[in-house]
C-alpha cells in the first residue's frame, strides 16, 4: 500500500530530500522513526564486468553510503545499460535476526509499482474495446463522489480528485499497528463512497491509492476474472516473469528478504514482512524479484503489451513538480526527468523501477526498510541516475555527489 509522502519524514540525505520534495510522490505505507542498526554488507554480487572498475566503485559507494544514511539493512540494485554494462548487487542484510545476507534471488514487496501492472491491464481492455478512456466512473462503480464527471483516464492519471482511503485513520493508524489488519477492497470502497472529493475532476494531479482500488474492481467487473488472474495471464505469463505475483495471502514466496519498519525514532527495527495484501490490493500488493523488475521496466516503458496508439496515450504526463526535478504522472506511469517507470513504498520495503528510453538503460532499486518516511530507495536511485545521466539531473548539481562520473 502506498501514499504520497507529505507525512512526517526525516531528511535522509540532501539529494534524497530534493527528490522527495520534487516528486511529492514517494510511495510509502505506515510507520515512523529511525534505526540504530548500521547497514551491514554482504559480499557484492556483480554480473557482467563490462562496466569499468571506476563505475563499479562509484555504484558500490552510492549503495553503501545510502544504506548507512537511511539506516536500511539491505538493498537489491540492478543496472542494465546496453553497450555499457550490467551491474547487479545484493547488499547488506536480508534478515537482521539471523544475519542472512540479501540475495539476488530474493522476493520483495513492490508496493505502488503494482499500479503499472493494473493500469496495463486496463489499457489492454481499452485496446480491445471493452473499456474506453472517456467512460464515466459512475457507469462501472455507482456512487463515487463526482463519479458522473470523472473519466477512466482521470482515474488512471491521478486527476480524478478522489479521496485517498489511506488517509482514513483506520489505515493511517490501524495498518501501521497491525500489518495483518482485517481490511478489504470493499472496505476501501466504503471509505471512498462516504468521502468528500479533494478537488474537481481534471483540476490537478494528486496521487490517490483509491484510484487503483477502483481500477482493480473495474477490471474484475469487465472480465469476470480476479485481478491477480488478469495480471498473471496478460502480463506475467507473456513476459515470463516467473518471480512476480499478485498475492492473495500474507505469505511471501521463497527466497525472500524480510522487510522492516520502526516505531518511534531510535527504536529497534520492527519486522513487518508478513502483511495483509488485501489492504493495498490493486494499489500496491504485488511481489517481485530484481531481474523480473528489470524486464518489466523495459516492457513498461516501451509499451510492448499495448498498441502504439495506446502507449502514446499512456505517456501523456500531467505535471507534479518542475523543479529541481521534472516529475509527471501518465496513465499508471511516472516520468522523472524523461525516465519512465514508477516507485513504491509499503511497510518494510521501498523501490524504484525506471527505464530511460533514449539509451535503453534500466535501473531497479529495492530496500528492505519502509514506513511513513518511506523513500529509503530514493538516495540510491537518484544518485545512480545522476551518475549515469548527469545531463538529465543537472538541477541536482548543487547537492553533494556520492561519486563523480568517470567521463
Amino acid at each position: 500500500m502506498t501514499v504520497p509522502n507529505p507525512m512526517r519524514r526525516r531528511s535522509l540525505s540532501r539529494r534524497s530530500a530534493l527528490q522527495a520534495g520534487a516528486a511529492a510522490l514517494t510511495m510509502t505505507a505506515l510507520g515512523v522513526g529511525g534505526s540504530q542498526l548500521a547497514a551491514q554488507e554482504a559480499t557484492p554480487t556483480i554480473d557482467d564486468s563490462s562496466f569499468p572498475a571506476e563505475d563499479h566503485l562509484a555504484f558500490e559507494a552510492i549503495v553503501d553510503s545510502s544504506l548507512a544514511s537511511t539506516a536500511s539493512p539491505g538493498a537489491l540494485v540492478g543496472i542494465w545499460y546496453p553497450g555499457r554494462g550490467t551491474w547487479l548487487r545484493a547488499a547488506g542484510i536480508g534478515d537482521v535476526t539471523t544475519a542472512m545476507p540479501m540475495s539476488l534471488d530474493d522476493h520483495v514487496r513492490i508496493a505502488s509499482n503494482t499500479k503499472t501492472f493494473v493500469a496495463t491491464v486496463i489499457l489492454q481492455m481499452v485496446d480491445e474495446g471493452t473499456l474506453a478512456l472517456d467512460d464515466r466512473l459512475e457507469e462501472s462503480i455507482p456512487g463515487v463522489p463526482n463519479g458522473t464527471e470523472i473519466t477512466l483516464r482521470q482515474v488512471l492519471n491521478m486527476t480524478a480528485g478522489i479521496y485517498d482511503f489511506v488517509s482514513d485513520p483506520a489505515i493511517m493508524e490501524g495498518y501501521s499497528a497491525d500489518p495483518l489488519l482485517d481490511f478489504s477492497p470493499e472496505d476501501a470502497l466504503e471509505i471512498v463512497l462516504g468521502s468528500t472529493p479533494d478537488f474537481a475532476p481534471g483540476e490537478r494531479v494528486q496521487y490517490s491509492n483509491s484510484n487503483y482500488i477502483l481500477l482493480g474492481m473495474i477490471a474484475e467487473q469487465v472480465s469476470g476474472q480476479s485481478i491477480d488472474s488478469l495480471i498473471q495471464t496478460r502480463i506475467l505469463d507473456p513476459l515470463d516473469l516467473t518471480g512476480t505475483s499478485f498475492p492473495t495471502t500474507s505469505d511471501m514466496p521463497s527466497p525472500y528478504t524480510r522487510g522492516y519498519d520502526e516505531g518511534d525514532p531510535g527504536d529497534a527495527l520492527r519486522d513487518v514482512t508478513i502483511s495483509n495484501p488485501s489492504v493495498p490490493w490493486a494499489s500496491g500488493a504485488m511481489i517481485s524479484t530484481l531481474t523480473d523488475l528489470g524486464t518489466w521496466a523495459r516492457a513498461l516503458a516501451e509499451g510492448s503489451l499495448l498498441s502504439p496508439d495506446m502507449q502514446r496515450e499512456r505517456l501523456q504526463f500531467g505535471p507534479i513538480e518542475t523543479s529541481p526535478l521534472s516529475v509527471g504522472y501518465g496513465l499508471g506511469i511516472l516520468s522523472i526527468n524523461g525516465m519512465l517507470g514508477h516507485n513504491g513504498g509499503i511497510l518494510g520495503y521501498s523501490s524504484w523501477v525506471v527505464h530511460d528510453p533514449e539509451t535503453g538503460a534500466s535501473i531497479v532499486v529495492v530496500t528492505n526498510r519502509g514506513g511513513t518516511e518511506g523513500g529509503t530507495a530514493d538516495p540510491i536511485f537518484i544518485q545512480i541516475a545522476s551518475y549515469l545521466f548527469p545531463e538529465k539531473f543537472a538541477a541536482l548539481s548543487d547537492a553533494t555527489p556520492a561519486a563523480t562520473p568517470a567521463s
